[in-house]
């Protein structure tokens, strides 16, 4: 099985011909660091979409890959409607609660309940006064058109592999399951990387990939320094592989 990080939280999820996406987004800005030149039609044979939250930067481009592609769409209920708003068909989307389960083709997949990251004073003052000049157009970005939803992390197996992808930050309950590869997200607080570390801890994977330390759409985000996650890790005692992905590099699992 392969994995191809897509930047920001977005991965392409590798079985055999099989593959599916999630939390796929491609559409940064010009200031966007590293830079994606692939778009929605480079993955027409993709069979699912899977989407942890409805925010811009995990579901953007959900209507063009739909376009694109037979994929099915599993999100929670409110990101279903938002985007059959945004002119996703119904009977492409599958609206998903946690504790759900699908297969698709050689992946098994289970919503599993998560939070959003609450954002600390630090992060949120000097996130908005770099914001300011350009507020009209990140407005176009915010919850009241890519509303959050309900939070979702994805738990797969496929080819005897467990995965389990978060889009933010936060889990407020244990996942009660065995877990080979965590794909964990690097964004949305001052202290994340301790944040982080503390859900390596509790997750108990034998590898670790983080995401979602890309400066992805500027001045709305910053690039994350993974070595004081590293750092936190090991003054934790953490002996877990962490794996930095390179952009649309891929990886065997």
């Amino acid at each position: 099985m392969h994995l191809r990080w897509l930047g920001t939280a977005g991965f392409e999820v590798i079985s055999g011909s099989r593959s599916l996406l999630i939390d796929p987004y491609f559409t940064r800005n010009p200031e966007a660091r590293p830079r994606q030149d692939l778009r929605a039609e480079d993955f027409a044979g993709a069979k699912a979409v899977l989407l942890t939250h409805g925010h811009f930067d995990h579901a953007y481009d959900v209507a063009e890959l739909v376009d694109a592609s037979a994929a099915e769409v599993f999100a929670s209920p409110v990101v279903c409607q938002s985007l059959a708003a945004r002119g996703v068909p119904w009977n492409r989307l599958r609206p998903r609660w946690g504790g759900e389960s699908d297969e698709i083709g050689p992946f098994r997949f289970t919503a599993v309940p998560a939070q959003h990251v609450t954002f600390d004073a630090r992060l949120v003052l000097g996130t908005l006064w770099k914001c300011l000049p350009r507020l009209p157009e990140l407005a176009r970005l915010g919850s009241a058109r890519y509303p959050c939803g309900q939070v979702l992390g994805w738990y797969m197996v496929a080819e005897g592999k467990r995965l389990f992808h978060l889009g933010s930050a936060c889990m407020p309950w244990d996942l009660d399951a065995e877990v080979d590869v965590f794909l964990v997200p690097v964004q949305g607080r001052s202290d994340i990387c301790e944040v982080a570390a503390e859900l390596v801890r509790r997750v108990k994977p034998r590898v670790v990939i983080p995401h979602h330390h890309d400066d992805f759409y500027p001045p709305l985000s910053r690039y994350v320094d993974l070595g004081p996650f590293r750092e936190e890790l090991r003054r934790m005692g953490l002996e877990v592989e962490v794996r930095e992905p390179e952009l649309n590099r891929l990886m065997e699992i």
